[in-house]
């Protein structure tokens, strides 16, 4: 080949790599079609691909030889069984490997023959053509470098070959031109490889960063520790059981790589305008929580009350024993055990009432006002009700432990987070997870917040997270209000949301079916809570043909 004639093919070579520089997404592919290209280029019999691990050893990533008909690693599928090379030997560079020394050095080395004497200890490859039974003579070995100089790899070419006036093929050293115009091609390799190092490293920080950032809300309050966690799992979980389904209007569901990473992103983020929402609502376990338990000062009160009543009391036994009046002495007795028995029995109603449950009824909540209007006691010379209104109204809360304005304070967290996510400049392949993070307080019915979206108007992963959030937090064991729920009961309340076209019946369905909730429960809660119950009795739940 006239050298004329080889310099337009190392053009259309590097043409053809640098137009798929920008196209191809496997870095291992491109790599392999760049030494495949320096081995064309230089009529090589031979070549390897090497990458610098963190334990600085040079790992084999595609090794060709066309003699031994062998192709390893890349596009091969098939493993690679030779040890990595460390770079260092008793902290000392290692200088057996021709690859350990270049990249050591960052020099590009050309070796004519492997077996003459040379100032390179090539022990190594002799070593690798014994086990093979090959036969290395010529090797040119290029250090890849990065942006900032460091060398991250390098491309090693094997045996030059030239063909004789026979027509036969011998190996000769690899001359200074071809060292110059492969010298392009490894430059090339090495710009591929800072790309899919920086790419690599951006995700890294990204998810390091949105875990981070679960981690610390997770870390504010230790009853929902592991919400932001959990929740990301199960998504995923939930994800996968639809993706795989053949029937419904969801069979053709389709949950690329792609989407499935951005779930997963979007599920660690889900809560993360919870940073600006307030501990004491957070970890707000009982409903006369605020900095504390406002309970002990409602018992302090009943103390008082049991006070009052004794005084009273003894100032009529006094009265009645100064008029002679021994009878109506027992029955004051006995009306003032029947008023401690109702104190009591009031003090506990209200003691149960504060720990907050699902549903408060209305027989309750007229029992709580007139326990309020039952008794009044003095407190710095001021009579008040034993109950004052703000705790008559945190009392009467009819589920959980929040009061209505308590409610639009976490509810505002939704706000946050889609401030947060709105303004974080995401790239292309991770554009979804905004919208992914932000539907888990959606309803179909467009009742929810933050946007009042519709079915109709969220996608299916979107959707989707809301069971996961909630199914999370029924049967969670560290929320403040409650204990860990048996699956069924988490189920029906789920169940009657889906009635209620809360939620997605669809993807209800599915994760009821294909039992998602039973790989969760054993991997993430307590197994004993996957109760006995009939599926079909599960509301909310549909029939496909």
């Amino acid at each position: 080949m006239n050298k004329k004639v080889l310099d337009e093919t190392v053009f259309q070579h590097l043409l053809k790599i640098s137009i798929e520089l920008s196209s191809e997404e496997n870095t291992e592919v491109l790599m392999e079609k760049i030494l495949i290209a320096a081995m064309t280029i230089s009529n090589a019999d031979a070549g390897s691909i090497y990458m610098v691990n963190q334990s600085k050893e040079i790992e084999f990533r595609t090794i060709i030889n066309t003699s031994l008909k062998m192709h390893l690693g890349g596009s091969s599928n098939k493993p690679i069984t030779f040890p990595s090379i460390p770079l260092y030997i008793d902290d000392q560079p290692n200088k057996s490997a021709m690859v350990a020394h270049a990249v050591n050095s960052g020099k590009v080395i050309n070796i004519k023959d492997v077996y003459d004497e040379l100032p390179y200890d090539l022990s190594a490859a002799r070593r690798i053509d014994k086990d093979t039974g090959y036969r290395t003579q010529s090797m040119l070995t290029f250090p890849l470098k990065d942006h900032i100089g460091d060398t991250i790899g390098a491309i090693q070419i094997i045996n030059a070959q030239q063909e004789t006036p026979e027509g036969e093929l011998k190996t000769v050293e690899f001359t200074a031109d071809v060292e110059t115009q492969i010298l392009s091609f490894a430059s090339l390799g090495a710009i591929a490889l800072t790309n899919k190092a920086l790419i690599s490293n951006m995700e890294l920080l990204f998810e390091s960063f949105a875990k981070t950032i679960a981690s610390v809300i997770d870390e504010k309050s230790p009853h929902t520790g592991g919400h932001c966690k959990r929740v990301p799992e199960l998504t995923l979980l939930i994800a996968d059981a639809v993706h795989n389904e053949n029937k419904g209007p969801l069979a053709d569901f389709i949950l690329t790589e792609q989407d499935r990473h951005q779930l997963n992103i979007a599920g660690w983020l889900h809560d993360c305008g919870k940073i600006a929402t307030p501990e004491h609502i957070i970890d707000k376990s009982t409903k006369l929580q605020t900095i504390f338990d406002r309970i002990n000062f409602i018992d302090t009160k009943f103390e008082i009350a049991k006070r009052d009543i004794d005084l009273l009391h003894q100032q009529k036994v006094i009265t009645a024993l100064k008029a002679g009046k021994t009878i109506e002495v027992k029955q004051l007795e006995r009306g003032c055990m029947v008023k401690h028995k109702q104190l009591n029995l009031d003090k506990a109603f209200i003691q149960k009432i504060n720990i907050g449950g699902e549903f408060l009824s209305d027989i309750d909540e007229a029992q709580i006002n007139k326990i309020a209007n039952r008794y009044t006691i003095e407190i710095n010379g001021i009579k008040v009700p034993i109950l004052n209104d703000d705790e008559i109204e945190n009392l009467s809360i009819k589920r959980g432990t929040l009061n209505d304005e308590e409610r639009l304070i976490i509810q505002h967290h939704m706000v946050v987070t889609s401030n947060i996510l709105e303004a974080l400049p995401f790239p292309k392949h991770l554009s979804k997870v905004a919208e992914f993070a932000l539907g888990h307080h959606e309803t179909m019915d467009g009742k929810g917040y933050p946007k009042g979206l519709t079915k109709e108007q969220m996608s299916v992963p979107a959707r989707l997270m809301a069971i996961a959030d909630i199914f999370e937090a029924l049967s969670a064991s560290d929320r403040p209000y409650k204990k860990a729920k048996p699956v069924s009961e988490c189920l029906n309340i789920i169940g009657n949301l889906v009635v209620k076209n809360h939620l997605d019946g669809d993807i209800f369905t599915i994760f009821v079916r294909s039992k998602v909730y039973e790989k969760y429960i054993n991997k993430f809660a307590n197994p004993e809570q996957l109760d006995d119950f009939d599926i079909e009795s599960i509301p909310g739940l549909i029939t496909y043909s």
